[in-house]
């Protein structure tokens, strides 16, 4: 079958969201075969899609676009983990910090592809401006708003405060990433203690 023969019929008007949902879902699963958005072809998506190539500009500006919106889904639904755990946490700041990351632990362990995927997707470098758009900034913004949360509490944070979100990121990362790799027995209460521990680290009064 030609290529031409294998795109599928337009969308009828109102279900363009229908195919930018195609897209998304065909970018997740060819990155999760390639692994960068350098190797990733727009031909090959429009393929996996069934649509023509030109299809995607009217969804998406260029390739960076169309992958950070593929990753904006996970990062979405890893923030609203997070910030549900919080939600149901004891009316206290730091309580609240502990679920977020407990749950961004948990959220890791529970969706190990779509957790590779989020970390292991090489991204070409954009400027700083663009940058500032990352879906990611959605786990920064929700930490750096908990840690404003424990000062007004009267908790100080150790270390340079800019980095603060970015010490607590990488930490849970890092940490999830060696208990997923490791060939230890699973307990996710060591990821619980290592978040205890972290906390006592990065706060004091």
């Amino acid at each position: 079958m030609s290529e031409q023969a294998a795109v599928r019929a337009r969308n009828p008007r109102g279900q363009g969201e229908r195919l930018r949902e195609e897209l998304l879902r065909a970018t997740e699963r060819l990155l999760e075969e390639v692994g960068s958005e350098d190797a990733l072809s727009l031909r090959a998506v429009a393929r996996a899609a069934g649509v023509a190539a030109p299809s995607i500009y009217r969804h998406f500006s260029d390739k960076t676009e169309l992958v950070w919106a593929t990753l904006e889904v996970s990062y979405e639904r890893l923030a609203e983990a997070m910030s549900g755990a919080a939600a149901k946490a004891a009316d206290d700041p730091v309580e609240r910090l502990r679920a977020q990351l407990r749950a961004y632990c948990r959220y890791a362990v529970a969706h190990p592809a779509t957790y590779r995927l989020l970390y292991e997707t090489r991204q070409t470098p954009v400027d700083p401006e663009r940058l500032a758009g990352h879906p990611a900034g959605l786990l920064v913004r929700s930490w750096q708003q908990a840690l404003t949360a424990c000062e007004d509490a009267g908790w100080r944070v150790r270390g340079s405060r800019s980095e603060a979100p970015y010490v607590l990121w990488s930490a849970v990362h890092g940490r999830v990433t060696l208990w997923q790799v490791m060939p230890s027995r699973k307990d996710t209460g060591r990821l619980d203690r290592f978040v205890d521990e972290m906390l006592q680290l990065l706060l004091e009064r």
